[in-house]
């Protein structure tokens, strides 16, 4: 079977997820991948609230969904990573049949360790739809190393690497970023997060392609948190969106019989909307943890909490906290008489 015949069988089954320049990614997800879960199996990937709740987001605020730009602070495990790297091997895939423009995609971690992680869950990503449309992978690759790098025969690309790659340079051309955990990037004289981040999203032309910045908080004055504040803020082209713990249905325990819950708790179940069972398991957590101020910043209930409670603060973090939230917005404009 030549090349020609193959993609235009595999172009009628896209159709159906594919419609006036628009990819239905939600749909060719779940019907075309699979992923690990917490127990090492291998199943559908069903998107859960937390990824519905930001695609739905990312719909309204992009209608082509083209020109993504994102800051997003989130706690741990809600799936963000695997969706967003869901979404770029799509694009991936539509690109090496023709159904979208040649695309160069990076996935970028904050450590080497991870770098073969991230590769093996996009090479599951590829593999349960090419297993899905009977089709060889020697078919639409043209290159392979099978650890961090992918080209297909029309030169559609898609790497995976670590914040310290030599690979992540100034000069080529990209359309698709995710950084993965941004706000524990190095942070040295040699290499630090914004030459890297700003210079390699320098070869993503304006209006095109998407860039993810995603991670779980770390501190106030790292790169990270300043683009999330600025961008949250409404400044710059980036939009930012923040993902308390709670949204994961999965973070929940049963309530021991007798077990009454303090006052500090029953208040934050009212504020926050949270059921008995998840608070209880937020209450464990804090309780069995070695580092308290770790659990608050990686399962904040506010964004503000990702940033606060990592290092060793002059001020009391809860006290900053009060304070923080007793503050206004500014004034936009107004008049004041002296």
């Amino acid at each position: 079977m030549d090349q020609e015949d193959i993609y235009c069988g595999y172009y009628r089954g896209l159709n159906i997820f594919y419609s006036e320049m628009k990819i239905n990614y939600e749909a060719f997800i779940q019907e075309n991948f699979s992923i690990k879960n917490k127990k090492g199996e291998i199943v559908p990937f069903v998107l859960n609230v937390p990824q519905k709740m930001y695609m739905d987001e990312l719909k309204k605020d992009y209608p082509s969904l083209e020109g993504i730009r994102e800051n997003i602070d989130k706690a741990r495990q809600e799936g963000f990573s695997s969706l967003i790297d869901a979404i770029l091997t799509t694009d991936f895939i539509f690109s090496l049949l023709g159904k979208l423009p040649i695309i160069s995609g990076q996935i970028i971690s904050h450590k080497k360790e991870e770098v073969k992680p991230l590769f093996q869950r996009v090479d599951l990503f590829l593999n349960s739809w090419l297993e899905k449309n009977r089709i060889q992978r020697g078919d639409v690759l043209a290159q392979d190393n099978q650890s961090s790098y992918m080209k297909a025969h029309n030169g559609a690309e898609l790497f995976v690497g670590s914040a310290g790659a030599k690979t992540l340079g100034r000069g080529g051309t990209l359309q698709n970023i995710h950084w993965s955990e941004v706000a524990f990037y190095p942070n040295t004289e040699i290499l630090n997060a914004e030459d890297l981040i700003i210079g390699a999203e320098q070869q993503v032309a304006d209006g095109v392609g998407k860039i993810f910045r995603e991670s779980t908080g770390n501190t106030r004055a790292d790169f990270f948190a300043v683009e999330y504040f600025r961008g949250k803020e409404g400044l710059g082209e980036f939009k930012s969106r923040f993902f308390p713990w709670y949204l994961y249905s999965s973070y929940k325990r049963a309530i021991p019989e007798g077990y009454e819950f303090p006052e500090e708790w029953r208040n934050k179940m009212a504020k926050y909307k949270v059921s008995p069972e998840q608070i209880y398991w937020y209450i464990k957590k804090i309780e069995t943890a070695k580092d308290k101020k770790k659990v608050i910043r990686e399962y904040p209930f506010e964004d503000v909490e990702s940033f606060l409670t990592s290092g060793e603060c002059y001020f009391d973090t809860e006290s900053l906290k009060v304070y923080l939230d007793r503050c206004l917005e500014p004034m936009k404009e107004n008049v004041i008489y002296a």
